[in-house]
């Protein structure tokens, strides 16, 4: 693509930012109004004592961060107007999208993707972007921002070379970061093993003296768990939990225990009742597996892809690395921008009772690699970027008549549907992906 205009470029990604304000603003009732529901039920206690709202709270089962991100946010604005305090509470989900667009144009511009601020705008316009965060009333928008600075902090650790102090800080903001990540939402947690997966890559790649690697493990496992440790100790249990994400992960809803809660996975072409138990023997055709259950070999599929995920990834890092640098070069980023991507494209394709909003953490990052890639290799094509907005705009869809109410369980065609595209985008990507490490075409010497 040729260079747009600034003013082009510069309306675009404003038009991206004020996009989910617009729609908040001119259609106020497309909302999710059983979540929202959920948040101004948790806003009563939390108003009334946050310290014991895990004993006061039956309902509430996101970590401490989530619960004041939401219904500690919502007991902040007036309760008696319901409509009110809805439409305030999504207002403020839209600045953390709009904050969100600026961290992707800040991202690929430093990734030297032509074209930046127009790029980013189109993928902050993509409903993938904010149909499922402050269109839906939800809080994943929070969770994005967590992973974005965290791509941003690696972008600028690995701009120089850094002496022993940077290292360390590098390191406690990453710990904290991922400790940030842990205590949000549940669905982040996939993108925890993968942030974590980047660092140690990382460590082993570009070893420094064992003393430096020592401390910097010791200062990321501090900064991760110093925050859980002090948020335990102001909160009021009920016994025996010692922890409040005990308690979260033991209550919590057990999602994986059906089939599929509208989600895309590999599991909805061997079921006639996608809210159906995944812990039954597995059915192929007319054959019944007793041995095995969708849930279980669910697992199985979810820990052996994500093994050769990582290991391809690591083999991608080692033949695009530049003699003597101690930092990851540019193709380095991007290939773990692929990675982090197909971490979350993998656990919905694999795991059994996946959402349907749970692709939120997938587009934004494969779109971003594919765009940085097309410029270092032949494979990441104007075709792949093609596949991709394809799939994104098919997503989308699918997310605004799930909120429409045309959706439901009983679609199994759409679900199916869904199901077969990100199934066929998963290889599609695996493929290039290998090809492109296989032709080491990736231009190594390119520095952030």
């Amino acid at each position: 693509m040729k260079k747009l205009s600034p003013f082009i470029q510069w309306f675009v990604l404003l038009l991206a930012i004020l996009l989910p304000f617009f729609i908040i603003r001119f259609f106020p009732k497309f909302h999710h109004s059983y979540d929202l529901r959920i948040f101004r039920e948790w806003s009563e206690p939390w108003q009334e004592d946050w310290r014991s709202i895990y004993v006061n709270c039956e309902t509430c089962n996101y970590p401490f961060v989530g619960t004041f991100l939401s219904g500690g946010v919502m007991s902040a604005f007036d309760y008696k107007n319901v409509a009110r305090v809805i439409n305030r509470f999504r207002y403020y989900l839209a600045v953390v999208d709009g904050l969100n667009v600026l961290a992707l144009w800040f991202i690929l511009t430093r990734l030297h993707v032509k074209n930046a601020p127009f790029w980013a705008g189109v993928i902050g316009l993509l409903p993938t972007s904010w149909i499922g965060s402050s269109v839906w009333g939800q809080i994943d928008g929070m969770g994005q921002s967590l992973i974005l600075l965290f791509f941003i902090l690696m972008i600028w650790f690995n701009a120089k070379p850094r002496g022993n102090g940077a290292h360390y800080l590098f390191f406690a903001a990453s710990g904290l970061l991922l400790s940030l990540m842990l205590l949000t939402k549940q669905l982040i947690y996939f993108s925890i093993g993968a942030v974590g997966l980047i660092l140690l890559a990382g460590m082993f790649l570009y070893p420094r003296p064992a003393k430096v690697t020592f401390i910097s493990i010791l200062t990321a496992g501090a900064a991760f768990l110093l925050p859980v440790m002090l948020i335990d100790s102001f909160l009021r249990l009920k016994p025996p939990y010692f922890s409040h994400l005990q308690y979260v992960l033991a209550t919590g809803s057990q999602h994986g225990d059906i089939i599929s809660s509208l989600g895309f996975n590999i599991w909805v072409f061997f079921t006639k009742d996608l809210l159906g138990s995944s812990h039954l023997p597995l059915q192929i055709g007319g054959i019944t597996l007793q041995a095995v259950s969708p849930y279980s070999v669910g697992m199985f599929l979810f820990f052996a892809v994500n093994i050769a995920l990582f290991f391809l990834f690591f083999r991608d890092l080692h033949k695009s690395a530049v003699t003597g640098s101690q930092n990851f070069n540019i193709s380095q980023l991007l290939s773990a921008l692929v990675y982090f991507s197909m971490v979350n494209l993998t656990f919905n394709l694999t795991l059994t009772g996946t959402h349907e909003r749970y692709l939120y953490h997938f587009y934004p990052f494969i779109l971003m690699a594919c765009l940085g890639l097309m410029q270092r290799s032949r494979f990441f094509n104007k075709p792949l970027l093609t596949a991709l907005f394809g799939g994104a705009l098919f997503y989308s869809s699918f997310l605004y008549y799930y909120l429409a109410g045309v959706i439901r369980p009983q679609n199994f065609m759409m679900i199916r549907v869904g199901s077969a595209v990100h199934l066929g985008l998963f290889l599609l990507l695996l493929f290039v992906w290998i090809r492109n490490s296989n032709s080491q075409t990736l231009d190594a010497t390119s520095q952030t």
